[in-house]
């Protein structure tokens, strides 16, 4: 942990930004896709791979990515990430298969990984101690902020320029951003050269548990998130703008989750009661969403209460995993040990979510999935809080 007496609200900020793009970048798939079959023979399980296919990269790279972000410094790892969405985007008005669009997506995924592990880094070390729970709930907005953005300009995007356009827009975020970073004053640059020690065993066991329930957070969000436009215009045979705008309401309850866990952290509350309880809600409500029969009013309450609950978790895990780290060096380290779990949430649980959904479309197939992650996160946080006493 760093020693600062004033956090640099400034650069925690345009660390968020930095996140908006690389979210932006990851979930433009979703309202895509619908337009993307137009023109693109894909089954439901394909989609489910391009959409994942980002998180490759996360897998592959995540621990590799915090050594090179305590190597080189997280400013530095950040401008190169935002280089590769540009480039991504340049790539994407020449897409005419699905194999074009995984190399895409894997250029992508290689940004992702790269902002997700050297922003909240970065971050880390913007922050006194005390203000960690605030500025880890600001960073923990970037994945619902970005979402909904995505969400929100698809429908304009789409019907005015297609889905090549939507496919390269976090671009267009990503240019300025690249700019301002150059003028950010990077605090890392006194402890890049510091002599570097192997992490315990037991710290890196608690970075792997921590990153585990990181998996189950991404694998509940984006195994719903993937599939709920299809969702909502076959079961209320809404268009495609209006199930696009109504699936803005997931993320964007997570927004508040965030800052609620946020608070609370900041306010003392211990940060595994901000993992528990949360998931204790969502199997709740994931039982009452596909278990049982309810109005349309009742299903969008219980949609705007999935989001408020699941955004709870990141932001606990993004407060807590900075202090994990016995030295502020090791910070991006651990920090990659656990964004490397989200890789296989988001990989995996869109083409599993659509093998039970199948192509006849059988929804409660997924309750077992999203029952089975829930419950994944309150065990894995009970192991971890035996092992972690309460910082």
């Amino acid at each position: 942990m760093n020693t600062l007496k004033k956090t640099l609200w400034s650069g925690v900020w345009l660390s968020f930004l930095t996140g908006i793009a690389a979210a932006i970048t990851v979930t433009k798939a979703s309202p895509a896709l619908l337009e993307i079959q137009k023109e693109l023979p894909l089954s439901i399980i394909q989609i489910g791979w391009i959409m994942s296919s980002a998180a490759l990269a996360t897998v592959l790279l995540g621990t590799s990515v915090g050594s090179l972000s305590q190597r080189y410094g997280p400013k530095r790892v950040l401008q190169i990430a935002l280089s590769l969405i540009i480039i991504s985007a340049s790539f994407s008005l020449f897409i005419n298969s699905a194999n074009e669009l995984i190399v895409s997506r894997v250029i992508e995924g290689i940004a992702v990984i790269f902002v997700s592990v050297a922003a909240p880094t970065l971050v880390s070390h913007l922050s006194k101690p005390s203000d960690m729970g605030l500025t880890m709930g600001v960073w923990a907005l970037w994945m619902p902020v970005g979402s909904v953005l995505a969400f929100l300009i698809a429908p304009l995007i789409l019907e005015q320029f297609g889905w090549r356009w939507l496919w390269g827009s976090a671009a267009f975020l990503a240019l300025p951003l690249l700019a301002a970073l150059a003028w950010l004053n990077d605090p890392t640059r006194e402890i890049v050269n510091t002599v570097r020690e192997k992490l315990s065993r037991l710290v890196i066991y608690k970075a792997i548990i921590m990153g585990l329930i990181f998996t189950c957070f991404t694998g509940s969000f984006f195994s719903i998130i993937t599939y709920l436009p299809t969702y909502l215009i076959e079961n209320y045979q809404l268009s495609l703008s209006e199930a696009l705008l109504i699936t803005t309401i997931l993320p964007a309850f997570i927004i508040p989750g965030n800052l609620l866990s946020g608070f609370f952290i900041h306010r003392g509350a211990p940060w595994f009661r901000m993992m528990i309880y949360p998931a204790l809600s969502l199997a709740i409500i994931i039982t009452l969403l596909l278990q049982t029969n309810y109005p349309a009013e009742i299903g969008l309450l219980l949609l705007a209460l999935m989001g408020l609950f699941l955004g709870m978790i990141p932001t606990a895990i993004f407060a807590q995993s900075p202090r994990l780290a016995d030295k502020p060096i090791d910070t991006g380290r651990i920090i990659g040990i656990v964004i490397t779990g989200q890789g296989p949430g988001i990989l995996l649980s869109p083409p599993l979510a659509g093998f039970l959904i199948g192509e006849q479309h059988n929804w409660q197939n997924l309750y077992p999935l999203y029952l089975l992650l829930t419950l994944g996160i309150i065990a894995l946080t009970q192991l971890l809080k035996s092992l972690q006493t309460d910082r």
